[in-house]
């Protein structure tokens, strides 16, 4: 039996061009759905925005400079209903169990008349301007979202029977940042065209509010002020040339580790700029179409794939350079199988550290593209060579800079070549 979902909407939107200089659009939107509590199902939403072309101002009109200018902005109010169906109710599934001919029931979900609808207010302010005809055309946009009210399940003791509890969050989340796009015609001529694509964002994820966070199962995951892609780590200090054991900064120097008071350290896993570069050159019949790929950021390295240096597996080349003797300044500890538990307890503080986490920047040549057209007049023939994820530049220890998760292949390079014909 499918799921009986209702979404009604109500919707309204005003235009307003003066001159084709000035724009004004309104829009307001009533929306309902079912997969809401009684009294929460409803909600009203809008946006506005506004852009002019100064281009077309008296100033500029017989510039042959500046060919194309537009300034625009926009702020709304937009809902997000995306989760599954019957969230808010109580729900039960099947045991599968036959006791005295009936199969019985079990409580699957707990009944939460209050959730609601998700809220995302954006803004964004932007310029676009086009240079020499639009031969350069530059983007500049900035920014700035917030997201409350989210639609998640509150984690409960395992006491209530229920790992957790379909409700609004009652946090913020701010997205802002800026996105600049550069789009040049290099050269243009009948035989030879050559024209340029370049893009680049700097965008910044925030928690702004989180009430009772300390009290909250998130206490540990989240700081007011931070990006939600952190990780609280312990401080990595090196290998102790006494002992031969990995250390860490013993922050409250009560003389123990513990992850609530030592994990001071904050890894932000968020980018801090990424973009790309687009080629493409064509001479005659024959067209090369390349793109770079660019992310500074960080990452777990290769030592996190491994287990403790001495015992029966796989280790990297560099677990060679251990120690051995007192006095010894090496990056890996000494060697155990597993019968010194301070030097196996320690090594697997090291993946809670950020000894694991290092710079995954990169430059990839994402996708290229060779093609040539065959001359022949009774139909079309084009000859191809195809290369995804060909060549990657960076200085990162591990099997893929852009893949941030373990057990898992990263991305694949694929080489393909072939012929089209087109009748």
């Amino acid at each position: 039996m499918k799921p009986s979902i209702n979404i009604k909407l109500f919707f309204a939107r005003a235009n307003y061009n003066w001159r084709e200089k000035y724009i004004l659009n309104l829009t307001g939107r009533r929306d309902g759905s079912s997969r809401f509590g009684p009294g929460d199902q409803f909600a009203t939403f809008g946006a506005v925005g506004a852009a002019w072309l100064f281009s077309k101002e008296n100033v500029f009109k017989n510039s042959t400079f500046l060919s194309f200018g537009k300034l625009r902005a926009s702020y709304g109010i937009t809902g997000n209903d995306q989760i599954g169906d019957y969230q808010y109710l109580d729900t039960y599934a099947s045991t599968g169990i036959n006791y005295g001919g009936t199969v019985g029931l079990q409580p699957t979900r707990l009944f939460n008349p209050k959730f609601g609808w998700e809220t995302n207010r954006k803004f964004e302010v932007a310029l676009e301007t086009g240079f020499l005809n639009d031969r350069l055309f530059l983007t500049a946009a900035c920014y700035n979202n917030q997201s409350s009210n989210q639609l998640t399940g509150i984690p409960l003791p395992g006491t209530t029977g229920f790992s957790a509890l379909q409700a609004n969050l009652d946090a913020t989340v701010q997205n802002r940042g800026i996105e600049l796009t550069l789009r040049t015609v290099n050269f243009q001529r009948k035989d030879f065209n050559w024209s340029t694509n370049i893009n680049l964002t700097l965008a910044q994820n925030k928690l702004l509010k989180f009430p009772d966070l300390e009290s909250s199962t998130y206490a540990n995951q989240y700081i007011i002020g931070h990006s939600l892609n952190i990780q609280k780590v312990y401080h990595f200090t090196g290998v102790d040339k006494q002992t031969g054991i990995y250390t860490y900064e013993d922050v409250n120097g009560d003389g123990q580790l513990s992850g609530r008071e030592d994990k001071k350290t904050i890894k932000d896993f968020s980018p801090q700029y990424y973009g790309g570069l687009q080629n493409t050159l064509r001479y005659k019949r024959l067209q090369l179409d390349f793109l770079f790929q660019f992310v500074k950021q960080i990452n777990y390295n290769e030592s996190i794939y491994f287990g403790v240096p001495g015992s029966s597996a796989n280790q990297p080349k560099a677990a060679l350079n251990h120690w051995q003797q007192v006095g010894d300044s090496t990056p890996y500890p000494i060697y155990t199988d597993g019968t010194n538990s301070t030097a196996v307890d320690a090594y697997y503080k090291y993946f809670e550290s950020d000894g694991v986490i290092s710079d995954a920047s990169f430059v990839r040549l994402k996708n290229i593209s060779l093609s040539y057209e065959l001359p022949l007049k009774e139909l079309q023939c084009k000859v191809f060579f195809e290369g995804q994820n060909v060549l990657t530049f960076t200085k990162y220890d591990g099997a893929d800079p852009e893949f941030k998760s373990s057990g898992y292949l990263p991305p694949l390079q694929v080489l393909s070549a072939g012929i089209q014909f087109s009748f």
